[in-house]
């Protein structure tokens, strides 16, 4: 009986648990049901997420090039005896797209720079007007634009420094590698005793004069009329988007003593969070690429300049080739102005200093436009009509616009009073009254006006605002304080006083004594107004300030 009911109660205690084991099989089977739909609801959300990002910035090199039939020649060929160039158009978005070598080079017979090639004719420039064929709304802008206008340097004084005063009659080297690859130059072409282009081989080639090409210059003039050169930006092969975007692309020109922009960007707080945050750029992104909506972390020189950002009405859609638009002051010449614009009905532009009278709406003007005339640049008047007037505070409205995406209106507006007050004490202690020595000096007939590199004053004066001044004004403008200051105004007052006013009296001596003894009384008279007075001594009290300052932090 015992072993009977000792096996029934054996029987039942592992039936119940077996239950016990089942029913809680079952709990934790649903609960793990649960986890994995869970689960895979957050794979799927995960998915859709890195779908959208693909989209939003698509990896390189997603596309295998399309080789055209034109086209397959010329990649064959070019892909033995130039394999890195075919290699850069082969991840570009050109080659994801079918267009080629053909597309870009092609050239019309009877062309200046035209020669057949392999049954086409091409041309070994690629112009603006080139670009044109499927960049129209780009070639509008940027040939209206100031960047297309910078190869006008050839009749400035910078290009006198680099041809006469730095060149020989038979060696001007230092405008071909110098100015010109910035600015741009006239192309020309190689010619004969009878003014014939030489061309070499069985084709024809025309022969482009070294001087000239290979140049990227911004302003280049071209022989069809049109000014620039978009790889001046968008380097060839490869077009990348990303080239045009960085800050550093911009420097190739827009660095050193006279014009430190690339510099003062990598010392301000912009160009501290561009380089700590650059894999947050999206500088990659086709299409669009808009600040508060693709990126955040920082504004490059095209974000603040050209480049589409967010305001509350949505996406402001920059003029995406007009490197001008947001600018309300012209930092360049002896005395800053702040600048209006005036565009005409043919989409002509010019720059109205807030001294030069602004035209009415509908206003003929007479307007003075460069152009090129065979193989050079003249001179051409145009009358156009104003279609509308843009004034330098609805320039920097445009500016603002940029400012407020990280920053409030406090902020935008006090640095604005900043960056303006700096412009004026540059222009209204050391601008102006050296201007107006210089002017003087010139009626005087103590400088001619003709050597405009004589004499030691007029050395030092170029220096003082093409270089110095345009440091200190430059380095406001962009918040870096050590160009503002150091490599800036200091430079500016150290010369001014110990260079520029002596250089003043030397000249005068030049002329005659009494010419002299004119310009020692008006520099007296000058260092008496009460932004000079330093000279004569600080206070006591000021003094004491400075020893004990001095003494308490070094001990001395």
């Amino acid at each position: 009986m015992f072993c009977k009911a000792g096996m029934v109660k054996a029987v039942c205690l592992m039936f119940f648990m077996g239950m016990v084991l089942f029913v809680t099989g079952c709990a934790d089977l649903e609960v793990l049901r649960k986890e994995n739909q869970a689960l895979t609801e957050k794979v799927s959300l995960l998915q859709q997420h890195t779908e959208e990002l693909m989209k939003r910035y698509p990896p390189e090199g997603k596309h295998a090039a399309i080789i055209t039939p034109q086209n397959k020649t010329c990649i064959a060929c070019h892909k033995i005896n130039s394999s890195a160039l075919v290699m850069e158009w082969e991840r570009s978005r050109h080659a994801q797209n079918g267009i080629g070598c053909v597309d870009c080079h092609a050239a019309e017979e009877g062309e200046i720079d035209a020669w057949k090639h392999m049954g086409f004719y091409i041309s070994t420039l690629v112009t603006p007007k080139d670009c044109s064929r499927c960049h129209g709304k780009e070639y509008e802008e940027f040939s209206k634009s100031h960047h297309s206008k910078a190869g006008e340097i050839l009749a400035s004084l910078d290009n006198v420094l680099a041809e006469k005063v730095i060149g020989q009659p038979t060696n001007n080297a230092d405008a071909v590698n110098g100015c010109w690859q910035c600015h741009g130059s006239i192309i020309k072409f190689k010619r004969d005793e009878h003014n014939n282009i030489i061309r070499n081989g069985t084709e024809g080639k025309p022969v482009l004069d070294p001087d000239t090409w290979p140049n990227s210059g911004m302003g280049r003039l071209n022989p069809d009329g049109s000014k620039g050169s978009c790889h001046a930006c968008h380097s060839r092969h490869s077009f990348d988007a990303k080239l045009s975007r960085a800050p550093e692309n911009c420097g190739k020109c827009h660095m050193g003593p006279d014009h430190p922009q690339l510099e003062i960007y990598k010392e301000s707080k912009h160009g501290i969070a561009f380089a700590a945050n650059i894999d947050h750029m999206a500088l990659n992104k086709e299409g669009d690429w808009v600040l508060g909506r693709d990126y955040s972390a920082a504004p490059t020189c095209a974000t603040c300049h050209i480049a589409a950002y967010m305001t509350p009405r949505g996406v402001y859609k920059a003029n995406s080739h007009d490197v001008g638009e947001r600018i309300s002051w012209t930092l360049r010449p002896v005395v800053s102005t702040r600048i209006n614009l005036v565009v005409y009905e043919d989409g002509y532009k010019e720059d109205y200093p807030e001294t030069k009278a602004l035209p009415d709406i509908g206003e003929e003007v007479q307007t003075t436009e460069r152009v090129l005339q065979g193989e050079e640049m003249i001179k051409k008047t145009v009358a156009r009509r104003v279609a509308k007037v843009v004034t330098w505070q609805e320039r920097r409205e445009k500016m603002k616009g940029v400012c407020r995406n990280c920053h409030n209106e406090t902020h935008t507006n006090n640095f604005y009073k900043q960056f303006d007050s700096l412009v004026e004490l540059y222009n209204e202690k050391f601008a102006k009254p050296a201007q107006a020595f210089m002017k003087e000096l010139a009626t005087d007939g103590a400088l001619n006006p003709n050597a405009p590199f004589e004499h030691e004053v007029q050395w030092v004066f170029w220096e003082l605002w093409h270089h110095e001044g345009r440091r200190a004004r430059h380095g406001a403008s962009m918040m870096g304080p050590d160009y503002s200051h150091w490599h800036g105004m200091y430079e500016v007052a150290k010369h001014f006083y110990l260079k520029f006013l002596p250089a003043v009296v030397k000249a005068a001596a030049q002329k005659d004594n009494a010419t002299k003894e004119k310009y020692e009384k008006k520099i007296e008279q000058l260092l008496m107004q009460d932004e000079h007075l330093w000279l004569k001594g600080l206070s006591p009290e000021e003094i004491g300030i400075l020893k004990a300052g001095y003494k308490e932090r070094y001990n001395e």
